[in-house]
């Protein structure tokens, strides 16, 4: 038990090798699929709390395994990633009904796991339960923002900009301040991930928080395309 919810494997897998790309394969047709379907789908309204279920579960099997297997450790195991805390509110969202939330929450949920998915650590791999919680509280909560869309005809706008920046910075902020009081490092607020630097040496050039501002600007960008193809298919019905 150890083993499945500790943080060391016997192997590592390769970046962009065959299970990094699997699942980015099965993260697209899902989306493909759930538009397609969208409207046999409708009829089927317990998905939207089926989905709060899973991703809440995902996290409270994560942190209890680690208690139970006796390896807690609040520098590792503290659900204060941006993707977590995202996804707690995106839960929230579903089983409330909050639709205002959504415009905000979409590029939030897009930027966070779309980082992740391409920039997948190679040392969580499927002997351990960390790898269940990177599909799920990744994979599966962008699958899922995609189906409030698609689905659920949640509705998003240019104006969920404004709102994911305000949101992004309390979030850092909020993080940033945890880490100084408990010596942690969630979110990257000092380090990226080793890896990473390895792969790419240039990144130690700049702060992560640099980088990760860069890399908002094209991916916000690309976020905003489903949004336009939803808004012409939304215009094109009514």
């Amino acid at each position: 038990m150890k083993h499945y919810f500790g943080l060391e494997s016997d192997f590592e897998l390769s970046f962009f090798g065959p299970v990094h790309l699997l699942l980015i394969i099965i993260t697209i047709l899902s989306i493909i699929l759930i538009y397609k379907f969208k409207d046999k789908l409708k009829k089927y309204k317990v998905i939207r709390k089926i989905i709060p279920i899973i991703l809440f579960s995902n996290m409270v099997i994560y942190i209890l395994g680690a208690i139970i297997a006796g390896i807690y450790d609040i520098k590792v195991h503290l659900p204060i990633h941006y993707c977590y805390i995202t996804g707690f509110l995106f839960q929230y969202m579903l089983l409330k009904e909050k639709k205002n939330w959504y415009n905000m929450l979409y590029y939030a949920i897009f930027f966070c796991t779309i980082t992740v998915i391409i920039f997948q650590d190679p040392a969580i791999t499927p002997d351990r339960y960390e790898f269940i919680l990177l599909v799920l509280s990744h994979h599966f909560l962008l699958i899922s923002s995609f189906y409030t869309m698609f689905v659920l005809d949640y509705k998003v706008d240019k104006k969920g900009y404004k709102p994911f920046i305000i949101y992004s910075v309390i979030v850092y902020t909020t993080v940033f301040i945890l880490n100084r009081i408990l010596g942690t490092d969630y979110i990257f607020n000092s380090t990226l991930p080793p890896w990473i630097y390895e792969i790419l040496p240039f990144v130690k050039l700049l702060p992560p928080l640099v980088w990760l501002i860069l890399l908002s600007i094209p991916l916000l960008a690309l976020a905003y395309i489903p949004v336009k193809f939803n808004k012409k298919r939304l215009e094109k019905t009514n």
